[in-house]
């Protein structure tokens, strides 16, 4: 494949890339940053021959984009100004006072959502391997369920629950952290 080839290649599959980055990194200027960064680091490597197949070069583009990334997060996670002193945290969770009734009227909130669950099966499920944290087998074996439909129930049992969750004024993103909240 010649080189004029590999950028067209490379044009044509731009504007994709840009989406996945900005996917990922939820800001598009810095997705357009590191994609223009790693296409360059791709040419510098398809001349040097260390690209076998140069018709997989958009895929090697973002593999090379999502390296740039992880180096890049690395260097800010090495800035010793960007470090805060353990006693401030200390001092910050201090103040941070989550109020057991909150914590309360939040999981008689969630235990509510809980009961609206429409069948028995769907509540039992739920209760004994979330909150109970009973493990799969048992409850296999006293509902009469085999592994696979048991992950099954319990995957439309939490599509349920989490339905019912928004309806109930929660948004989609706090699911879990509801569930390890109050239930934890």
């Amino acid at each position: 494949m010649n080189q004029d080839s590999v950028y067209h290649l490379i044009e044509s599959q731009y504007a994709g890339l840009v989406r996945l980055l900005h996917r990922k990194l939820r800001d598009e200027q810095l997705a357009r940053d590191t994609l223009n960064q790693a296409i360059v680091t791709s040419l510098e490597h398809l001349n040097a021959g260390r690209i076998s197949d140069a018709s997989q070069i958009a895929g090697y583009v973002f593999q090379v984009a999502m390296n740039h990334l992880r180096n890049h997060r690395r260097k800010m996670d090495e800035r010793g100004d960007r470090r805060v002193d353990p006693e401030a945290l200390e001092h910050v969770a201090a103040e941070v006072d989550y109020a057991a009734s909150d914590r309360g009227k939040l999981a008689a909130q969630v235990r509510r959502v809980l009961e609206a669950l429409p069948t028995p099966r769907d509540r039992e499920i739920v209760t004994r391997f979330y909150l109970d944290e009973e493990a799969k087998e048992p409850i296999c074996r006293d509902l009469g369920l085999s592994p696979l439909h048991f992950d099954k129930v319990i995957f439309r049992a939490r599509q349920r629950m989490r339905k019912l969750l928004e309806e109930s004024g929660f948004e989609k993103a706090d699911f879990l952290c509801v569930l390890l909240a109050c239930f934890a």
